[in-house]
């Protein structure tokens, strides 16, 4: 569950900050959809204009000091040319890799991973990850990433805190009938394609039943 309030804020206020201490001239915001992407575009523009944010969506050329992309579209112009404008060569890539000062991932437990990685491995920034569920499996590693013990992420917002702050509310316990679950699964009451999947199942001993009962369902 997301606060808008929370996600429209917290990547701007770490730039903001940072910027202010001059720790970060230039900053690259990643995220794994157009929609967080362009979201993000929205709330650097309102919050930091000064910034002249560019969404490189939808404006590759543009020179700005924030810069918010999907995983792909960096990729894309990390691999385009063979060098940077410091190398001597024949196209040059977009960014090269001081470019950046800091890198902001969002929803950092998707998408940092295999071909991605190497976006992390080319930049030479200060890297900031943010997410509500971090992982630690051997391949899919958030904390690994940016060289944290497993399970003690560098700071955190809990749920508990964040409804005391007036963030988010507390979750309602509601029960909700599931249906077939209870009741078990009638082929009478199948549609035509659901009956077709239903006759072409490996059923015990080749027997096709007319019925499955709640407990063999949940079973």
């Amino acid at each position: 569950m997301r606060s808008y309030g929370l996600y429209a804020n917290r990547h701007k206020i770490v730039t903001d900050v940072l910027m202010r201490a001059n720790w970060a001239k230039r900053v690259l915001f990643l995220a794994d959809r157009i929609a967080l992407v362009n979201q993000a575009a929205g709330a650097f523009k309102e919050h930091l204009p000064d910034a002249a944010p560019v969404n490189l969506l939808t404006d590759r050329d543009t020179d700005g000091r924030v810069f918010v992309s999907t995983y792909g579209t960096m990729m894309g112009l990390i691999d385009q040319g063979g060098s940077t404008a410091d190398d001597a060569g024949g196209g040059l890539r977009r960014f090269g890799p001081g470019y950046f000062d800091l890198i902001i991932v969002d929803e950092a437990h998707r998408s940092v991973y295999q071909k991605y990685g190497e976006i992390f491995s080319y930049f030479d920034s200060l890297l900031v990850g943010l997410t509500a569920t971090p992982k630690d499996e051997i391949d899919h590693n958030t904390y690994s990433l940016f060289n944290l013990e497993d399970g003690v992420p560098t700071d955190s917002y809990e749920l508990g805190q964040a409804i005391a702050d007036k963030y988010l509310v507390p979750p309602v316990a509601r029960p909700i009938a599931l249906g077939f679950m209870n009741r078990g699964i009638r082929y009478a009451d199948l549609s035509a394609d659901e009956r077709d999947q239903w006759d072409m199942l490996d059923w015990d001993d080749g027997l096709v039943p007319d019925a499955i009962d709640a407990a063999a369902v949940n079973k």
